[in-house]
């Protein structure tokens, strides 16, 4: 299903409710490239199956700036009245038979910049398919539920080493004419979007590994020459992956060869082609050059994400792109779940589950709460594109998480298999995924489903109230969500609510249930089903308190009254590691909302920078800084202060100029009052020797860096020598870019001295230069003539710029937009016309980076008036092209007048 778009260039709308299936299967596919930069020939022999079911004799194919040279229809040349051209679409008419059909397209990689269909990066061939890039190949019945067999046929270049497509390698050799050629079958039926090819000068690192069921597997990781050797721990990451796959669901690789390709040219981080993974090379690449601690973590993430898609999102793929979070958000949560058993630990897996949550927060309730807010299952769409969001993605594996935490790890594998066992081979949906989960557990989730259709992130109230005299407390929930003009008021979820109680001791209190004769462990997951539910639980023989939400057991906000000394007490005392970060993180915004109030009652030369920090505050973060009990790793991600974005979304109004102010004037008070507790843990958290990407070590760098963090804000002398001394004799990235993230952020005076080195010593080495880039996002106001908008904009000239790579735009550009500081927001309207200019010139070329820029504006409404004013006119006037693309032009219109 497809958005039509008519000759004045608006999108029809498409609905979930008009899904009709294909009239027409597709079942085999035989694909002839002859590749040539400017003129590349393909040709498809297709046999086409009409359905006895089917509504029409009509075969629809889809196309996008493509051009036929031919069409056969039975092995004969189609005469004028067999077919015909409409709008976007190719109609055969009067097939009502199995047939072949064969077709011959031309299309021009070398000018493709969209980087969607056949494109070419460098002198290699690239594709990318999904959502609808197909079409930019080939007509096709282009729609994820017409699943076919492909067969490949590469003709190419003779300097061009490796021929690749999906499944298995037939044959290859030279050909009469000295071009080389590679013929590639795939067993497995499978939807267009997942079709792949990749051609050039690549190198591959291969591995050949036994699986679980005895056969062999070869594994190919392929780079071009000069990314060759950094391809290592890459590898180690799929073995790990498959290895896991294995354990955990018994799901083994089905192929004879399994290869991933890293290309710098590539709008999205990584594509799960069957058998053929086609990645952005920042999430392949790494070593202790190029790659800190964070790159090495999102690459095993990544790789295993991809990986994990073999069976959630191939073998089993998606019936229409509504139905798109059934393999993203389950993959994504495989894949934290794999990244979590590959940090062991509970600490370290808390760390996990906390940035997880934290990354929902900052980036998926704004979208809830803002004009794209959409089910993670949408109703409707005009670009596809634009709803690989969020929502479907991070909510998506939240509302995938509440089956696991419902059934428990044996509950949801008995069901994700059965899922698997039912619809292997075919296109899927949502709630045939539910119903495998719920008729696999003998329950009833016809409640649950609704996560499936309810935008709008839920809030549960929670009150409490303990009885002395009869040792009870009884805890109420209350359940509401954002309603939406023209849709149905929303209904009670099921929601399940991971609760423990503390005694004043700072023990868990076994709980007990009235009525229950015994009580049931520490932790106790309730089901909370109905708009408002009363719990009583006994024997609650000391004042409690109530730790609630546990591991984030549901993707919504707590709105609970702690006092900041329960805070304290449960950020000190709470057994449940996410929830113990959780109190500091409410203990950390409420501190800064009385620190903006007192702020807020200065005047403009009152003494604004004198204003105390909360004594007991100061306390509870010395203490947790002190907790030896607690990891590294931990104790950095609770005590890390949050960056500005994060503090904004958490206020009514957003000033980004106060929050700044705010978040400075903090750290410097912490740095200042705690200098003696940091400099000893800046020490004791060294890590000598070789650099080894480990939880452990990381979690001690990342805990140095945090320290280092709060001393260069309040403008120590020591501290500032040592972070000029961490970057010059660093033996990885991870304290190099920390140094030099720390010096821009506190604007500190060897801030420019140490870009200029990083930039001498990273010149020849892209990933580094994107690094570089991004840094210059971080620059603060000076009192230097030129502004950072200037500078961001005078960057876009700099050699390693390269103004239509996606890298680029988003390590520069887009983080720069995204920075939320004042910098961007400025005053004048500065930033909001860097962002104008952007967002039109990048969508002449490459509509869904635009889009994905365009974004950046459309919760405008929230800040403050004069901001707020300058952003809707600068969407105003981005909207007043008519040259837009169709994925801009839904952006800023949803931003202007949120839809219904």
């Amino acid at each position: 299903m497809t958005a039509n778009t008519n000759k004045a260039g608006t999108e029809s709308i498409v609905h979930r409710e008009d899904y009709a299936a294909p009239d027409h299967n597709v079942e085999s596919i035989h694909l002839t490239f002859d590749l040539v930069p400017n003129q590349t020939t393909v040709t498809a022999r297709m046999i086409v199956i009409p359905k006895d079911d089917r509504k029409s004799d009509d075969f629809v194919l889809y196309r996008d700036d493509v051009s036929m040279t031919y069409l056969k229809i039975g092995g004969k040349d189609s005469l004028p009245g067999q077919y015909a051209f409409v709008a976007d679409k190719l109609i055969i008419h009067d097939i009502s038979e199995p047939i072949e059909i064969e077709i011959q397209t031309r299309i021009n990689p070398r000018t493709n910049l969209q980087l969607s269909g056949l494109y070419m990066s460098r002198n290699n061939y690239i594709t990318q398919c999904e959502a609808e890039g197909f079409r930019r190949i080939m007509y096709f019945p282009d729609r994820p539920d017409v699943l076919a067999k492909y067969r490949v046929v590469i003709h190419a270049p003779k300097d061009y080493k490796a021929l690749l497509s999906n499944g298995n390698l037939m044959e290859q050799g030279e050909l009469l004419d000295g071009r080389n050629y590679a013929i590639w079958d795939d067993p497995f039926p499978k939807p267009s979007y997942l079709f792949a090819l990749v051609a050039g000068n690549f190198v591959a690192q291969e591995e050949t590994i036994k699986l679980a069921n005895g056969k062999e597997a070869l594994l190919q990781i392929w780079t071009e020459p000069s990314n060759q050797g950094k391809t290592d721990f890459a590898m180690q990451s799929l073995i790990k992956a498959i290895r896991w796959d294995e354990e955990r669901f018994g799901l083994d690789l089905d192929l004879d060869r399994f290869m991933i390709v890293a290309t710098d040219d590539f709008n999205m981080g990584a594509m799960e082609n069957k058998g053929l993974n086609i990645f952005n090379s920042k999430c392949v690449l790494a070593d202790s050059r190029i790659a800190t601690d964070e790159d090495f973590a999102r690459i095993e993430s990544v790789i295993a994400h991809e990986y994990f898609h073999n069976w959630t999102g191939d073998r089993v793929t998606c019936r229409d792109w509504f139905q798109l979070s059934l393999k993203e958000g389950l993959t994504v949560f495989r894949e934290q779940e794999f990244a979590s058993d590959m940090l062991g630990t509970p600490s370290a897996r808390a760390v996990k589950r906390i940035q997880d949550v934290r990354y929902l927060r900052t980036n998926q309730f704004p979208e809830d709460a803002g004009p794209m807010a959409h089910p993670i299952r949408p109703e409707s769409y005009r670009q596809i594109d634009n709803f690989y969001t969020t929502t479907v993605y991070e909510k998506g594996a939240e509302v995938v998480r509440m089956y696991q935490t419902l059934f428990g790890k044996e509950g949801f594998r008995r069901g994700l298999l059965e899922y698997i066992n039912r619809f292997d081979g075919t296109a899927a949906t949502c709630s045939d995924f539910l119903t495998a989960m719920e008729e696999s557990n003998g329950e009833d989730l016809s409640q649950f489903e609704l996560w499936y259709s309810q935008a709008g992130t839920p809030r549960v109230s929670v009150n409490s109230k303990w009885d002395e005299n009869e040792k009870t407390l009884t805890l109420t929930l209350h359940q509401s969500n954002r309603s939406f003009p023209g849709r149905a008021a929303p209904k009670p979820l099921l929601i399940p609510v991971s609760i423990g109680i503390l005694g004043d001791d700072g023990k868990d209190i076994e709980l007990q249930l009235q009525g229950e004769d015994n009580p049931d462990g520490t932790t106790r997951t309730l089901l909370f089903d109905q708009q408002e539910q009363t719990w009583v639980f006994e024997n609650i023989n000391s004042r409690p308190i109530l730790s609630i939400g546990r591991g984030y057991s549901a993707p919504v906000i707590f709105d609970i009254e702690y006092t900041k000394d329960q805070l304290a007490f449960l950020a000190r005392n709470d057994s449940d590691l996410f929830n113990r970060a959780e109190a500091f993180d409410r203990l950390t915004l409420l501190m800064i909302d009385q620190y903006i109030l007192d702020l807020q009652k200065k005047g403009p030369n009152q003494g604004r920078d004198h204003i105390p920090v909360s004594e007991a505050y100061l306390f509870t973060f010395e203490d947790i800084l002190n907790d030896e009990s607690l990891s590294p790793a931990y104790r950095a991600e609770l005590l890390k202060f949050p960056d500005e974005n994060y503090i904004a979304e958490h206020r009514i109004l957003i000033e980004p100029a106060l929050v700044r102010e705010v978040s400075d004037q903090i750290r410097k008070k912490i740095g200042t009052r705690l200098r003696a507790t940091l400099e000893d843990k800046v020490q004791k958290m060294a890590t000598p020797g070789a650099y080894r990407p480990n939880p452990i070590d990381a979690g001690k760098r990342a805990l140095k860096h945090v320290c280092l963090s709060y001393l260069a804000f309040a403008d120590n002398p020591k501290a500032i020598q040592q972070i000029r001394a961490l970057y010059k004799t660093a033996n990885n990235l991870t304290d190099q870019l920390a140094a030099l993230k720390i010096s821009v952020e506190a604007s500190l005076p060897i801030a420019q001295e140490l870009l200029n080195m990083a930039e001498i010593e990273w010149q020849r080495e892209p990933l580094l230069m994107n690094k570089w880039l991004t840094l210059h996002s971080r620059l603060r106001h000076s009192r230097e003539q030129r502004t950072v908008v200037e500078k961001i904009h005078a960057l876009t000239l700099h050699g390693s710029y390269q103004p239509k790579n996606p890298n680029c735009i988003y390590s520069l550009l887009y983080a720069f937009f995204r920075s939320g500081g004042p910098e961007f927001h400025r005053p004048d309207g500065m930033g909001y016309q860097l962002w104008v200019n952007s967002v039109l010139s990048t969508d002449q070329f490459n509509p869904q980076v635009a889009a994905r820029l365009a974004r950046v504006l459309e919760n405008w409404r929230r800040y403050e008036p004069s901001l707020s004013r300058m952003m809707y006119k600068a969407l105003r006037f981005v909207n007043s092209h008519r040259e837009l693309s169709p994925d801009v032009r839904e952006i800023i219109e949803n931003a202007l007048y949120e839809p219904v």
